[in-house]
């Protein structure tokens, strides 16, 4: 469970926070009008107790007279003897009272009020609600009942709501929670699905199902998507194969018929013409099948030879091959590796660092760094020159095919070496990014191939 909340995204759980702050708002909504109603309840069966015991004091005056009304009182017959009620009788010599010490307060009113009923010296005084009213003789006639009143209501409403808040508040978590995590669930498999088709798996498909509602729709158009773009990548790598594929067969006549030229004259302007060209043909040839093998890789036609590598391994057997080279050049290469261990295809890791190395022997100044480190997950393979760099705006794009920018095109290659680099970091679900030098001043160029643990 811990797990999956970890997965939440802060959007997930703001929708979450959402949910259970709207499901608290309505629970409190709900209880605090559910208190209203029976509050009101209460008052209104309160109001008409002390009404209904009015009217039959009234009707035991008419009928009898003050004293079957003082007697009455006294002996609290019918409704008066209800406990809860209190009586007072004033006005005509000896107050008459019935369940209080002290007559409240109260002026002539037609309806009951709120009244502090007065019980003895040493008992608290009660909330009640009475009616005052004049008799034909003169005399007053406050009628009331005992009981809890809004403060008492509200007290024990507070008691017996505490425990039903809490239980709102538990399921108001627990119902936004699960929301949540259903909502992450289903967003994460359409992310990975994404992801998947982004690192050139075109044949990855969201699992089908028929619940009608939103998540649906984007399953189904997500799907049609993917179909869509992988009918176009393959309509595009075959092209490019076969382009690739046919263009091969010519070339190759025309580095033959360039040595066959070569072995039959003897005039050396003419041999060193046809060096040149014989150079520019295995250039050509060697554009050719990399933009093929590029071509394999982005379309997925490359079998899956992963297995788990020391990148550090790989690493320092590269640069021992390309070491020769880069003293012939003038320039260090050193190298900084610690151990970072990753599912991955040798051939092509070594052909990504081996791109990596060249590029950098070719545009970066006296010294390279080649260094690998393993960091939260990740495995970082990154080769680091003190050149001129590039430019951060020409980083995106100096990553695509055939694009060579000013300042490269004297020197030999085809554009193709941090493509292949960017399609090795792809095929294993990896980055591959630019960047300015990590050193003191920021020289020069960092290029990063991250593959995942």
């Amino acid at each position: 469970m811990n797990r999956r909340l970890r997965r939440l995204s802060p959007t997930i759980l703001w929708l979450v926070a959402a949910v259970f702050i709207l499901q608290l708002l309505s629970s409190a909504a709900a209880i605090f009008f559910l208190r209203g109603q029976m509050l009101e309840v209460v008052r209104t069966d309160r109001v008409r107790q002390v009404l209904d015991v009015r009217d039959d004091l009234l009707a035991t005056y008419l009928q009898g007279g003050r004293p079957s009304l003082a007697q009455m009182i006294v002996r609290q017959q019918g409704s008066a003897a209800d406990p809860t009620v209190f009586i007072a009788l004033t006005g005509g010599g000896t107050p008459l009272l019935s369940n209080l010490a002290r007559v409240p307060a109260l002026d002539i009113t037609q309806r009951p009020r709120p009244v502090m009923v007065h019980l003895g010296p040493d008992i608290p005084d009660i909330e009640g609600m009475a009616i005052a009213g004049q008799l034909p003789d003169g005399e007053r006639l406050v009628v009331g009942v005992m009981g809890a009143t809004e403060s008492r209501f509200n007290l024990a409403f507070a008691t017996a709501g505490g425990l039903t808040i809490v239980v709102a508040v538990a399921l108001a978590l627990a119902s936004a929670l699960l929301l949540g995590l259903e909502i992450s669930r289903r967003t994460r498999a359409i992310a990975m699905t994404a992801e998947q088709l982004a690192s050139g798996n075109f044949g990855a498909r969201l699992p089908e199902a028929r619940s009608g509602d939103g998540f649906d729709h984007l399953r189904l158009q997500m799907n049609r998507m993917a179909e869509r773009i992988d009918t176009l990548v393959s309509e595009l790598g075959a092209v490019s194969a076969s382009l690739a594929h046919d263009l091969r067969s010519p070339v190759a006549r025309l580095s033959a018929a360039i040595d066959t030229a070569l072995e039959r004259v003897d005039e050396p302007g003419a041999i060193e013409a046809l060096q040149a060209a014989r150079e520019n043909a295995d250039g050509l040839r060697r554009m050719l099948e990399t933009a093929l093998e590029i071509t394999r890789l982005e379309g997925g036609a490359v079998a899956d030879r992963r297995v788990p590598l020391d990148l550090a391994a790989v690493a320092q057997d590269m640069a021992e091959l390309y070491e020769p080279l880069a003293e012939q050049s003038g320039v260090l290469l050193e190298t900084r590796l610690e151990p970072a261990v990753a599912t991955a295809d040798r051939e092509l890791v070594s052909r990504a660092i081996a791109n990596l190395i060249d590029n950098a022997l070719k545009y970066g100044a006296r010294r390279v760094t080649l260094r690998t480190t393993a960091v939260a997950g990740w495995t970082e393979i990154a080769v680091l020159d003190d050149g001129p760099g590039i430019a951060p705006g020409d980083r995106d794009r100096v990553v695509e095919r055939f694009v060579r920018l000013d300042n490269a095109r004297t020197l030999p290659g085809g554009g193709l070496g941090l493509a292949m680099v960017l399609a090795v970091a792809r095929r294993h679900g990896g980055t591959f990014d630019l960047a300015d030098g990590d050193g003191p001043d920021q020289r020069g160029l960092l290029a990063r191939l991250r593959l995942p643990v």
